[in-house]
């Protein structure tokens, strides 16, 4: 029971955070923006990308609290991926939008951790028990790329920025 009010709060926060968001990137209507619009080519809302990010990772969310046999200790350390990324994405959207290391870290956020986490799902338990040390060292690390991305955006250290990405490109890519 526990569990399913900690699911339905999460997921009640995200809705309330993905409004926010949309609100906050909501297009100011005017002349002059209306006329650029029909002369420059459309680019992709960075919104429209985070909210994508945003659904699969509560998919993602879903998907570990729904099955019974995945352990907590695991739930807790994607759970705390997922919260880290759901709060760098949006910064490192908005702050440096071309950077190699945005890309990066939506690419986890959109797919790579989704389907990290799917794939170890998918097998059978006696598998999962084989597979557990390798899946476990992947989530450590995908945390500590979370930490550490934390770290250079909040520090502003604009040359850890191509050095932490092509690690993750090497890495996860």
């Amino acid at each position: 029971m526990t569990v399913i009010i900690i699911a339905a709060v999460f997921i009640i926060a995200l809705i309330l955070f993905n409004l926010i968001i949309k609100r906050m990137n909501a297009p100011k209507v005017s002349s002059s923006s209306t006329e650029k619009s029909s002369s420059t080519p459309e680019k992709k809302d960075p919104g429209a990308d985070f909210k994508e990010i945003l659904d699969t990772l509560i998919k993602l969310n879903l998907l570990i609290r729904t099955d019974r046999d995945f352990s907590m200790d695991l739930i807790l350390k994607i759970e705390s991926i997922i919260d880290d990324l759901k709060a760098l994405i949006p910064d490192m959207i908005t702050r440096y939008p071309g950077e190699t290391l945005t890309y990066e870290l939506k690419k986890i956020g959109a797919t790579h951790l989704f389907k990290t986490v799917k794939e170890y799902l998918d097998l059978s338990l006696d598998s999962r028990q084989i597979q557990r040390q390798a899946f476990e060292k992947t989530i450590e690390s995908l945390h500590d790329v979370c930490k550490r991305s934390r770290q250079i955006v909040d520090n502003n250290e604009i040359a850890e920025f191509k050095t932490m990405a092509h690690f993750l490109e090497g890495k996860f890519s």
